[in-house]
């Protein structure tokens, strides 16, 4: 609002003017301040920007004038829009913003709305801990720019569930009471005011402590196993290992050798030097590859023990031990020598490595241990070995000869004798040992010694090896007697033999006895060998001694041997058979009867028997055997050997029987059980007369024929036919010894008919014609035998020379042989001919199994046999020459609905015979599919495609609608459609179609299952609406099915939105629906398949939502400015009443339109100054309206008088203005 004002002054000065004005006159231009903007807001808060957005002030405005400020800088923006983004700001700063309203001349401001913000702080940055212990952590950051207010500190370890929170306005911030080798989480927050920014989460971790005590729990040569406890405070830390370090001992810590890690509390540090001290370090290696402080130990592995350590008697009071150096020596090493005497433990300390040991007593056993030493506690594996010391030696040595070869020694026990003592008695000749032997007992036996020798003899005491000093004597033997004394006799002398005896002899004396009595005797000086004794008696038993003599001595030796038998005489052979041959022979010369025994050999068998003859018994037959026989004589001694050779009889031939007979030829056949090399086979044939009434009466005539062979078959020729011939045949082993004969009887063969004719009759009945065989004799037969058309080969005996065959089976090629039978029955070579009977005609059958392309064609086989048929179809001959096996046949691709007729042709050889005609049709084609064309609640039409390939026939559509109430109906017809009409609502159906052809044969059914009907449609269909959601209602349509349920669609037209739902309910709410709306709703009845019936429609609006946040103002003016937001959804105005609160009656009505997004207002007018009004605000919809949202507002004071008091004000501060000016003017 622009108010000008007027306003003359008259001043006074010292120099008046001519007009006599006091004051110049001055013209004044004022504004009035613009109002104070409203709902200063901030949003959209960033680290370095803000949104600022307000509500416009009343009046007027030229633009607004942003002003902001940090305490330090300010900055400013003119902007014309009730908002701003203020930008450039920093992070975490409190900012002071001031929205003042500017009037037109770009000078006049409003009073101005102030808002504080802070902007948010920014991430805090570079988390780092800059000191750090076992129990605490030192945490340091950064933040890239701004400030902030304070930081929050947040340290969390999950595994310990311990979190902890510090603040701080510094950039760092230190945690103690902390877990040693943890990993901790932590976050930083920058707080600004009410904001807050969290930092990326940074892992830290505390330095772990050391290890418990080290202690080696095992030490080698080369390696040490060090252990150690879990650190304090540190059971269960996750990440944890230990570094292990080593290093020779002296060498300076920078120095080290090896290390490693391990997660378990012991290590084997291997690959070391024996005998060698390590410095052994040991650490924690925590999170974050921290280490905790050492933990020290000097140890040393084991040195090696010494090797080849032996120990070596001196005395009998000592011994000396010796040793090689251990195995990567040192030369600090020193060795400890331990041993046990009688008075106690004894300890030797050297340092070389040999020592000897005195003191000891005699004969007694020590064991020694060195130990190898590198420090204390680190020594080698003690090496032990034992000694005894030596003995005392035997005071006394007695010397005994037993014999040529023996002599005994003897002497009392040594004065320190122990149980463990032995002794050990050595005998020599000439130096050199020839027995060593050790014994316990003090005495011995020395034997196979030589005869006649001095030999020295030595015993010296022993213990384990270790001897004593030795005592000594010398003794001679006696001479020995001949070794190897052999006799070998022959029939009439002896020959004696020997070995040299040991030792010296002067002679020796040869004796030989017969039954003790001396026979013969002689001296050997030279030892000439052999001594033969002639002239002896053949198989006698002698004795031989011969006896050695040296000086007085004389031993001998026995031997006993007999002479030779004298063979038998000449073997003769007394009887052969196939198994056995008895011998005899004459007995032997010179001998004693009853002082001798004959042995008889045959293959590997000996028989031993006292007489001169014996039968060898259980031998093959055939077989030439050797037969040896001797004289057994004394000691078994044997003769010289008398021998003879001879055949056992062979075995007769068995199985002799004929193998082939001509009329002229006999070939006979045999086995011989057992055939040996050079066998042969003797053959007689003789022929025989026999009389054609009386065959057992035959005459045998001088015709014979005799050969020999080495076969088992032999063929006779050159024989007369249909005679009678005897034939024999022998076995002859190589030197012609006979077995029994064997003797068979054949006829030969007669001659074969000629001419033979078969002519068939009929289906079961063969004519056969024939001429007589050459050399026809009286008695001959004809065999006629038939097979192939009969279930067995037959036989039939004729004695004319043609017959009638009958009884056979018909369609089948039969075989007739016809033979002739001389007068033992044997038959001469048959004649053959072949010919067919008639087949018979089978019954015939046609089906077309249901088929409408395809007719099978079937009949029984016939009796007898058919070799193939053939089929004609409407007199086509169709399907030739099926196989006899094949009783049906097939005819593919036939047309659909018509008739056919078959018939069957047998044919067997050259003949055949045909069936009766059979009938049937194939089946009509199946119609195309079926369409619904239509469906009501009543009917359904329905339209099927037309049956293909149906030309030129009769036939018509059978329809059958089947409900599941089973009422089938069916109609007949010839056209392709039909509606069925009368069915129930909401029903479904099972639709056949079928062609019906001729023979009343119907094709297969097109179907269209569960075909159903349209439902009713519902009823009473009614709605309730809220501003929201809408509550549907209907009434079950007529004939309601239990699987009904309803489609439900909606349509909101004015915001084109569609939703749809189903319900088995005959109600529904539907929500989430927009105020004020106008809804579309149809339901529709749907069966279970979805078939639906006529949907049903109805429309209603929702009712307006109720505006919101309503507030009043009231200016200067008798009215009230309301405003409130917009109520959800749509509306069509709002109703807005006014009325003083005491008087309701007085009510003054508004009706507004239009949108007004996103606030509404409107300023009701012409009310009374200073009152109490009742305003209510009602949304209006396109159904019912909104709830009435009432309010109480007090309108303000009068206007005229309000601006006559602020112009007054104006006027007089003016006035006070200048007229100070003025002052200040004048008095410069």
């Amino acid at each position: 609002m622009l108010l000008i004002i007027y306003i003359e002054c008259m001043m006074n000065t010292m120099n008046n003017n001519d007009s006599g004005d006091l004051f110049p006159k001055y013209n004044f231009l004022a504004r009035t301040e613009p109002a104070v903007i409203r709902n200063l807001t901030v949003s959209e808060i960033t680290t370095s920007s803000v949104f600022l957005n307000w509500t416009e002030p009343l009046g007027n405005r030229l633009f607004y004038r942003v002003e902001w400020t940090d305490g330090n800088i300010s900055n400013s923006s003119n902007p014309t829009e009730t908002s701003l983004k203020v930008t450039a700001l920093t992070p975490g700063v409190q900012y002071n913003f001031t929205v003042t309203a500017v009037a037109g001349d770009n000078t006049t401001v409003g009073q101005n709305e102030t808002v504080s913000s802070y902007t948010k702080p920014e991430q805090p940055m570079d988390i780092v801990a800059t000191g750090r212990g076992t129990s605490q952590l030192n945490v340091t950051w950064t933040l890239r720019n701004g400030r902030v207010d304070n930081y929050s500190v947040n340290i969390f370890n999950a595994s310990l569930n311990n979190t902890s929170i510090k603040s701080t306005q510094t950039r760092e911030a230190s945690f103690t009471g902390l877990q040693p080798g943890r990993v901790y989480e932590v976050t930083v927050t920058a707080v600004a005011g009410a904001f807050r920014s969290l930092s990326a989460r940074v892992q830290l971790a505390t330095y772990p402590n050391p290890p418990g005590p080290l202690n080696i729990t095992e030490r080698t040569t080369s390696s040490l196993v060090v252990q150690w406890t879990t650190p304090d405070l540190m059971t269960g830390a996750q990440g944890i290992s230990y570094n292990i370090s080593y290093q020779l001992n002296g060498t300076g810590l920078g120095e080290r050798n090896q290390s490693s890690v391990t997660s378990g509390l012991s290590s084997n540090l291997t690959s070391l030097s024996s005998g060698t001290c390590y410095t052994i370090t040991v650490k924690t290696m925590g999170p974050q590859n921290l280490e905790s402080t050492s933990v020290y130990t000097l140890e040393c592995t084991l040195p090696k023990p010494v090797v080849n350590l032996k120990a070596t008697p001196l005395s009998n009071s000592s011994v000396k031990l010796q040793w090689t150096y251990p195995v990567e020596v040192k030369y600090y090493y020193t060795y400890r020598v331990q041993y046990i005497k009688a008075t106690g433990p004894e300890v030797l300390q050297v340092k070389t490595n040999f020592t000897d040991v005195i003191g000891l007593e005699p004969g007694t056993c020590y064991n020694f241990t060195v130990t190898s030493v590198a420090a204390m506690g680190s020594e080698g594996t003690p090496e032990r070995t034992f000694s005894y010391t030596k003995p005392n030696m035997v005071s006394i040595l007695t010397v005994e000869g037993l014999n040529t070869t023996t002599i005994r020694l003897s002497w009392p026990k040594p004065d320190d004798h122990k149980p463990t003592y032995s002794y050990l008695v050595t005998i020599s000749k000439n130096g050199s040992v020839v027995e060593n032997i050790s014994t316990t007992v003090e005495k011995y036996d020395v034997t196979n010694l030589m005869p006649g020798n001095c030999y020295n003899c030595s015993v010296v005491t022993v213990v384990q090896g270790v001897k004593s000093d030795s005592m000594e004597k010398i003794i001679c033997t006696k001479p020995a007697v001949v070794e190897n004394l052999i006799a070998i006799g022959t029939t009439t002398n002896m020959s004696v033999t020997w070995c040299k005896p040991k030792g010296q002899v002067d002679n020796s004396t040869v004796t030989i006895y017969k039954n003790n009595v001396m026979e013969n005797n002689r001296t050997i000086t030279d030892n000439s060998l052999p001594v033969v004794f002639q002239n002896l008696k053949p198989g006698k038993v002698y004795v031989v001694k011969v006896a050695t003599n040296r000086g007085p001595f004389t031993d001998a030796r026995n031997v006993t041997n007999a002479t030779y038998p004298n063979p038998p005489g000449v073997i003769m052979v007394v009887d052969q058979t196939t198994g056995s041959i008895n011998i005899s022979w004459a007995r032997p010369l010179d001998m004693d009867l009853g002082q001798y025994n004959f042995s008889v050999f045959h293959l590997d068998q000996q028989n031993l028997t006292e007489h001169n003859w014996t039968l060898l018994e259980n031998l093959q037959s055939g077989t030439l055997y050797n037969i040896s026989v001797v004289t057994v004589g004394p000691f078994d001694y044997q003769s010289t050997v008398v021998t003879t050779a001879n055949y056992t009889r062979p075995q007769s031939v068995i199985r002799l029987i004929e193998a082939g007979i001509t009329t002229t030829n006999v070939t006979l056949v045999w086995f011989q059980p057992e055939s040996k090399p050079g066998y042969s086979f003797r053959v007689v044939t003789i022929q025989s007369f026999c009389s054609v009434t009386n065959q057992s009466f035959c005459s045998v005539t001088n015709q014979s024929f005799c050969s020999v062979t080495t076969k088992t078959n032999t063929t006779i020729t050159g024989l007369q036919s249909g005679s009678n011939y005897t034939f024999t045949v022998i076995t002859l082993t190589g030197d012609s010894t006979m077995a029994t004969p064997v003797t068979v009887s054949y006829f030969t063969r007669p001659y074969a008919i000629s001419g033979l004719v078969a002519s068939t009759v009929n289906t079961t009945t063969v004519n056969l014609t024939w001429t007589k065989p050459p050399q026809y004799q009286s008695g001959y037969k004809y065999r006629i035998q038939t097979e192939g058309c009969v279930s067995a080969p037959t036989n039939l005996t004729k004695t004319g020379e043609g017959d009638l065959i009958s009884e056979l089976t018909p369609g089948t090629r039969c075989t007739f042989s016809v033979s002739v039978k001389a007068l033992n029955s044997i038959e001469g070579e048959s004649v053959s001919t072949s010919q067919y009977t008639k087949p018979e005609s089978v019954n015939t059958f046609i089906s077309n199994n249901g088929s409408n392309s395809t007719i099978v064609v079937r009949w029984e086989a016939p009796r007898g046999n058919v070799e193939h048929y053939k089929v004609y179809l409407n007199k086509v001959l169709i399907s030739d020459s099926l196989n006899s096996s094949i009783w049906s046949t097939s005819f593919i691709n036939l047309s659909a609905g018509r008739n056919y007729t078959a018939v069957v042709t047998t044919i067997s050889g050259p003949f055949n015979a045909s069936s009766e005609p059979a009938t049937t049709a194939t089946y009509p084609n199946q119609p195309g599919p079926i369409l619904i064309l239509e469906k009501t609640t009543s009917s359904i039409t329905v339209e099927w495609g037309e049956a293909p390939l149906m030309a030129n026939t009769i036939f018509s559509y059978l329809v059958t609608y089947l409900s599941t109430q089973l009422n089938n109906k069916t109609v007949t017809l010839t056209n392709t459609s039909h509606t069925l009409p009368s069915l129930s609502s909401g029903t479904p159906y099972n639709i056949s179609v079928a062609a019906l052809g001729v023979l009343g044969l119907q094709s297969e059914k097109v179907w269209s299952s569960l075909v159903m009907t349209r439902p009713e449609s519902v009823q009473s269909l009614s709605l309730v609406s809220a501003e929201e959601n809408i509550t549907l209602a209907w009434n079950k349509p007529v004939d309601h099915k239990p699987s009904y349920h309803y489609y439900v669609t909606w349509t909101n037209s004015g915001l084109i939105i569609s939703n749809k739902t189903t319900t088995f309910m005959e109600n529904l709410t539907i929500d989430q629906l927009v105020p004020g709306s106008l809804y579309n709703f149809t339901v529709t009845t749907e069966t279970a398949d979805g078939t639906k019936g006529a949907p049903v429609s109805t429309s209603s609006c929702t009712n307006a939502s109720p505006v919101s946040n309503l507030k009043c103002d009231s200016s200067n003016d008798p009215k009230v400015i309301l405003s409130w937001t917009k109520p959800k959804g749509l509306n069509q105005g709002f109703q807005i009443t006014a009325y003083e609160t005491n008087t309701p009656q007085g009510q003054v009505l508004y009706n507004i339109s239009g949108d007004c997004t996103p606030a509404c207002s409107h300023t009701a007018s012409g009310l009374m100054h200073n009152t109490d009004y009742t305003l209510t605000v009602t949304t209006l919809g396109c159904g019912h309206s909104s709830t009435i949202q009432t309010l109480t507002c007090k309108t303000g004071i009068n206007v005229v008088i309000g601006m006559a008091v602020g112009v007054t004000i104006g006027v007089f501060a003016i006035l006070f203005i200048i007229t100070i000016g003025l002052i200040i003017h004048w008095r410069r």
